[in-house]
Order: C-alpha cells, then sequence, then structure tokens
C-alpha cells in the first residue's frame, strides 16, 4: 500500500460565497494510480476566506462532460445543474470540509489562514475534533484522471482570489 497527496489550486471567484453556491467548478485531478482511497482531505485559504460554521461539499467525477455545476458554467452562482449532465458526469462520491465542528467549536485557529478540515457534515463532537472522515473511493473514467468541483453548504466564506485556495486530498492506493 501506498499513499500520496494531491494538491489542487481551483478557480474561484473574490466574493462572498453563500450557501448553494459554486464554489468552484470541476477540476481535473492526476490520481497517482487508476483508483486511489481518499483517506482525508483539508483546505488552506490564505488571508482568511472563512468564518465558523462555513462547510464546504467537495463532489468528485469520473469525467466532465458537460458544463460545470450549473447551467452557464459560472462561479459563486447557485449549482443548478441538471440532473442529466450530473449523470453525464459520472459523480463517484462526496466529502465535506468544514472550519468549526458540529458544535460550533472552532477549529480555524490560525488568524491569516482559515484551515478547513475533513469531516461528516452535520455530526456533533464535544471536544475540537472534527467527526471521522468518511473514505471515498476514487477512480477516471480514462487514465489516472478524475475531477473534483465545491459546493458551500454552510456559511459566508469571502474568498480573495483563485491563488489563495488550496485543496490537499490524502489518498491511499
Amino acid at each position: 500500500m501506498a499513499f500520496d497527496i494531491i494538491s489542487v489550486s481551483p478557480t474561484v471567484t473574490a466574493a462572498a460565497h453563500a450557501a448553494g453556491d459554486v464554489m468552484f467548478n470541476l477540476t481535473s485531478i492526476k490520481l497517482p494510480a487508476r483508483k486511489c482511497k481518499l483517506i482525508n482531505a483539508f483546505a488552506t485559504v490564505a488571508s482568511g476566506g472563512g468564518e465558523d460554521n462555513t462547510k464546504i461539499g467537495l463532489l468528485f467525477f469520473q469525467k466532465n462532460d458537460t458544463v460545470g455545476l450549473n447551467t452557464t458554467d459560472a462561479l459563486n452562482v447557485t449549482a443548478d445543474i441538471s440532473s442529466a449532465n450530473f449523470v453525464a458526469n459520472d459523480f463517484i462520491g462526496a466529502s465535506f470540509l468544514q472550519l468549526s465542528s458540529g458544535t460550533n467549536i472552532d477549529l480555524d485557529v490560525i488568524d491569516n489562514v482559515a484551515l478547513y478540515y475533513g469531516g461528516a457534515f452535520g455530526t456533533s463532537s464535544n471536544n475540537a475534533r472534527v467527526a471521522p472522515f468518511d473514505p471515498v473511493i476514487l477512480k477516471g473514467a480514462y487514465d489516472n484522471e478524475c475531477f473534483i468541483a465545491g459546493v458551500i453548504h454552510d456559511g459566508t466564506p469571502a474568498l480573495d482570489d483563485t491563488g489563495n485556495v488550496e485543496i490537499h486530498l490524502h489518498v491511499e492506493y
């Protein structure tokens, strides 16, 4: 068994986002093998980019055969992709990133960088640990490529620009 870290700098817009908005559209990720198990995920947003209770959904797809997560391929708008287009991209799983635990304990303790931790959405904790991460199997439709997209599930994070957001995926293969 081997491990790797895949880091992605997705394209985002410099603005406040609301629940249900597209944070970033389908972005290619190169897997170290044709099949991998996502064992955890983290994100960093330099210069802030979050508030307590912010939760981001990471959606994984085998293909990117349609426009993004909405009808115009735009960012920071409602995720309103049609069911046919969603299915055409071969959805394979989801994971969540959050800034605080289910009981609103602030996990983001660095002043100038928002640290998003992987966890299970909607769970609670009595301490400063995020709920257990649910693994996701990643497999590309062709070669070692699959796609990741982000949707805001809770909170109104204000992002500065594309250069300050990084998603880090820890995989086993």
